[in-house]
């Protein structure tokens, strides 16, 4: 059956099997492009290109025009390696000498099948292989994918070679048969492409930027997450750098944005376990921990991330904490949590502050910020 469609050069079945999975190389590609448009326009175009050359070859294969057939399948096949081309460019820099070269020999195998001159093409789909296998010896973190992609696309030269010279239909058939397989490694590393550009996303939609722990929109998220469920007991923590505005004009921002970093990531370190630390704003630093069967009581938490600022940077830290209440909502939690701060604030800094002893001492009404 093999023998039979694809057991020769250029087959109706060599289309048939190609154009689903052309589909899908078009279908990723497509999201790439949306993702990052320039960097992935002409891979792209490539399998815009190859998708309708292998249409219009079906289609003519169907209605009997084995000409045409051919010569879009023709345009299909360089197209693949001219997307190979541009899939190697997004993985590793290139010099412009070796874009012009690899673009040149592009051309030059477009122009050789077009002409029927087969062995010359085959020669030149050698050449950029070896040329971008070359290329890979300086680029070790490429993915194992591609080297593959650039092995199997000489051996699919050398085996047109063998079947030209020797008319084996077997022989065409084990090359036709490299074409789909080649497409899958395209896909597969287009595919992971994909996935890192989405992960990539998704942690730039929820972290801030400067100190990489979570933002403020997906801290209300997360403790809102939290709160609905009833049975849970959270204890939100707002932290403040004392005299923020100080270290930046007397040091300089980079010191201001380095010393931010540093306290983030200490809260980030203390809170991990148990919940989740964000930069709520500015040199603010907020947190929600859940300590039921912790063996850790929110006292000794909040005092530890203190003494360790304390200890290990310039700067020390205001810090209020609450405890959430049956139908509390966030806006309230939060807004205790701050007050406890701002009274840490207010009464000599570097320090911690309970809500609920505020509550009890009649402090948290007389708090005015």
């Amino acid at each position: 059956m093999f023998r039979d469609l694809l057991g020769a050069n250029f087959s109706a079945g060599t289309v048939f099997i190609a154009l689903p999975l052309t589909l899908i190389l078009l279908y990723v590609t497509y999201h790439l492009y949306l993702a990052r448009r320039s960097r992935y326009l002409p891979i792209t175009v490539c399998a815009l290109v190859m998708t309708v050359s292998q249409f219009i070859s079906l289609m003519s294969y169907v209605l009997g025009s084995t000409l045409v057939g051919e010569i879009f399948q023709k345009i299909s096949f360089t197209s693949i390696v001219a997307l190979i081309v541009f899939l190697t460019q997004v993985q590793w820099v290139q010099k412009r000498s070796e874009k012009i070269t690899l673009y040149s020999l592009v051309m030059i195998h477009l122009i050789f099948i077009l002409l029927g001159s087969l062995i010359l093409s085959n020669v030149v789909t050698i050449l950029i292989s070896l040329l971008l296998l070359n290329q890979l010896k300086e680029n070790v973190k490429a993915a194992i994918k591609t080297t593959i992609i650039l092995l199997v696309l000489p051996l699919q030269a050398i085996l047109n070679f063998a079947a030209i010279l020797t008319k084996f239909p077997e022989l065409w058939t084990l090359s036709n048969l490299l074409l789909p397989l080649t497409q899958l490694m395209i896909f597969a590393t287009l595919q992971d492409r994909l996935k890192l550009l989405l992960m990539n996303s998704y942690f730039a939609s929820v972290t801030d930027p400067l100190t990489g722990i979570f933002n403020k929109k997906h801290y209300h998220k997360q403790l809102q997450s939290q709160l609905n469920m009833p049975t849970n007991t959270i204890y939100a923590i707002f932290c403040d750098i004392d005299n923020f505005k100080n270290l930046n004009d007397s040091e300089g921002h980079n010191k201001g944005d380095e010393i931010l970093i540093k306290v983030a990531s200490i809260v980030q370190e203390e809170v991990s376990h148990y919940g989740l630390a964000a930069r709520y704003g500015g040199e603010e630093i907020v947190a929600y921990v859940n300590l039921e069967s912790s063996g850790i009581d929110i006292k000794s938490l909040t005092e530890r991330i203190r003494e360790r600022v304390h200890s290990e940077t310039i700067v020390t830290l205001s810090i209020g904490y609450a405890k959430s209440e049956p139908k509390v909502t966030y806006d309230h939690l939060v807004h205790m949590a701050d007050t406890a701060m701002y009274y840490s604030k207010q009464n000599g800094k570097n320090r911690v502050t309970d809500y609920d002893d505020m509550k009890v001492s009649g402090k948290a009404t007389s708090m005015v910020k």
